[in-house]
């Protein structure tokens, strides 16, 4: 018998799922609110959540992290009756176990509650325990789901695809599942897809004979080869070359290696962790990456959040990268004054927790013989995205107009309320676009020249 906590607003849908949960032999407990949920969750011993997704106070998707960071750790099914592909995406990629549409009926919920409780009965123990981590963890739930995924991958060889925005630790992550693997003591290589030059990627990862190509006047034994009996890690792999990802691929299938003009074929053991921050569904869909290859990268999957997702844990990653750049600049031990921790926790950190260890690193060289970091000690540009912050909040374009119901206020020009908005779609398409312009063109569908026109206009720039 399982303990099943049904979060839905309308009663008589609470009511029907609970007479679902009792004909299937459990027990079940409701809430009506998001708050009231998670507050069960976490003083309660549940398996599986049931989980309404417009919920009074909030969006139930926005909580599954926190449900599953329980102490029971519950499985989050997903029951809504505003159904959609883009919200039964967002539903699996934040770790729910199934996404099902209202009404619910026996025959609906009966699969996925008996699949949800027979993996909970098989389930190892969490292995996070004996899980070697050289960075720091965090203590949000989804930070600590990407850690006991690591874990699990380490005891095993199957392919990993890391995915995440640029800075988020792919990296670190993958050294770590090196370091706690079978192969921790073989070599770990690391490959930068990025900075492979196309005309001789092929030579560097699969090496090549005397005579291949001009200038090749020795043999040279490739990257994949390097990595014999350990881990290949391929960073950046969305930008392999095409030309380069067939022969990938049968080296991935065959664990062979055939250097460039060579006549004969080398047997390669390795492990393959991948990492990308691009969507590659995208790219393959675009025909700039190839689907089979992606298929393979995809023995598991583990998505490492941005750290605006998980903001508790700023403050947190900014004491740990403190302590280690002032003991890199054998500087004095230092303090952050509230203001300074202020304004770190309102900064966005775009470059994630990459961005957080050199900014700690630049405000130590600083501060280097003095106890405490001020505001003065700040990048500038955290301290501009601060301060706009706080003045926006007081100017927003949506404050700018009256709510029904409540006393009028004057209407702006029309002229100044479309600025406002013009500014506020550019701050978040430089956000959603990593400020790149190619990116930010295609998302808004702007020309560069007018892209580059209304930047200037509001004083923005794109960083690439």
């Amino acid at each position: 018998m399982g303990k099943i906590l049904i979060i839905d607003d309308d009663l008589p849908i609470r009511d029907a799922l609970a007479r679902v949960v009792e004909r299937l032999g459990h027990d079940s407990e409701s809430a009506a609110s998001l708050a009231e949920g998670v507050a069960k969750a976490r003083a309660g011993d549940f398996d599986v959540v049931l989980l309404d997704v417009r919920l009074p106070d909030g969006n139930g998707l926005d909580v599954i992290g926190d449900l599953q960071g329980a102490a029971s750790r519950p499985e989050v099914i997903v029951i809504t009756g505003w159904g959609d592909p883009d919200g039964a995406e967002a539903a699996m990629r934040r770790g729910a176990w199934d996404y099902i549409e209202k009404p619910p009926t026996l025959h609906s919920m009966t699969g996925p509650l008996l699949s949800a409780m027979a993996y909970r009965d098989a389930r190892p123990q969490p292995s996070i325990e004996t899980f070697v981590w050289d960075g720091i963890p965090g203590g949000h739930p989804s930070r600590a789901a990407s850690l006991e995924q690591a874990a699990r991958a380490a005891r095993s060889d199957a392919n990993i695809l890391l995915t995440g925005e640029t800075g988020t630790g792919k990296e670190l992550f993958s050294r770590a599942i090196h370091n706690n693997s079978r192969r921790k003591l073989a070599p770990f290589v690391a490959v930068d897809c990025a900075a492979l030059p196309a005309t001789i990627a092929e030579s560097l990862l699969f090496g090549n004979e005397r005579g291949a190509y001009t200038g090749a006047d020795r043999p040279r034994e490739g990257l994949i080869l390097q990595a014999h009996g350990g881990t290949l890690f391929l960073d950046e792999v969305g930008e392999l070359p095409l030309s380069v990802q067939k022969t990938f691929l049968r080296t991935l299938q065959e664990r062979r290696v055939r250097p460039v003009g060579g006549k004969t074929e080398r047997t390669c053991d390795f492990r393959l962790v991948a990492a990308t921050h691009r969507n590659l569904d995208h790219m393959a869909q675009a025909g700039l990456f190839r689907e089979d290859l992606l298929f393979r990268l995809r023995g598991m999957v583990i998505n490492l959040p941005p750290l605006r997702e998980h903001p508790e844990d700023v403050l947190a990653f900014a004491r740990h990268f403190l302590a280690v750049s002032c003991t890199r600049q054998e500087a004095l031990p230092k303090r952050m004054t509230a203001q300074v921790e202020a304004a770190l926790t309102a900064y966005s950190w775009p470059g994630n927790i990459r961005e957080m260890q050199n900014v700690m690193e630049g405000m130590v060289a600083l501060a280097l013989e003095e106890p405490e970091l001020h505001s003065v000690h700040l990048p500038v540009h955290i301290r501009v995205q601060v301060a706009r912050g706080q003045v926006r909040e007081k100017d927003s374009p949506a404050e700018m107009l009256s709510v029904p119901g409540e006393a009028r206020k004057p209407l702006p020009a029309l002229k100044v309320y479309r600025q406002a908005m013009d500014r506020l779609y550019l701050e978040q398409l430089l956000d959603q676009s990593e400020g790149k312009s190619g990116e930010a063109c295609r998302i808004s569908g702007m020309s560069r020249s007018r892209l580059y026109a209304l930047l200037k206009e509001h004083g923005l720039k794109l960083l690439s």
